[in-house]
């Protein structure tokens, strides 16, 4: 099987799952795509520790609405709070890494492990033999290429060690 057909492979699995209530994902909705902010907060940190300018959520936001031309004052929240302050969505972040063509699926921390593995199973056509899984919270920041490439050859690496 080609490298093309293993990406459509893993693609239409996942999309396979959109509408199906088990796999969803979650994201900030104190801000969104349309959300009113000063070109000076773009490069701000919201509480959910992404940027302002990068949250990608389209439905309603927490901050209100512009009335008659004239934006409100607003008091964002200082801590994020996971079920107050975020929403489900259909999951949108999932592919494959490269150059190691390993896959990737952003999916909500409160997923059944049952259907988590279902999902395995029906990619793998087999038990795993191994199942890594990677998250994490830390602040806005970038790497540069050449970590990147070291991080994912560790995980790589590891995952090899445990499959002997």
């Amino acid at each position: 099987m080609e490298l093309d057909e293993k990406l459509t492979t893993w693609e239409n699995l996942i999309r396979r799952r959109f509408s199906d209530p088990k796999f969803k994902s979650r994201t900030c909705k104190i801000y969104n795509r349309q959300a009113w902010t000063r070109s000076s907060d773009l490069d701000t940190a919201c509480p959910c520790d992404r940027l302002i300018r990068r949250h990608s959520f389209d439905g309603k936001c927490l901050q209100p609405k512009a009335e008659n031309g004239v934006n409100p004052v607003w008091n964002r929240p200082n801590k994020f709070l996971d079920l107050t302050h975020s929403t489900e969505v259909p999951i949108n972040v999932f592919g494959r890494l490269q150059p190691t063509d390993c896959k990737f699926l952003r999916i909500d921390t409160r997923s059944k492990m049952e259907d988590i593995y279902s999902l395995l199973l029906d990619d793998c056509g087999h038990k795993p033999a191994l199942i890594l899984s990677v998250y994490g919270g830390a602040k806005y920041f970038t790497m540069t290429e050449q970590l990147e490439k070291e991080i994912i050859r560790g995980i790589v690496d590891a995952a090899s060690a445990a499959g002997k």
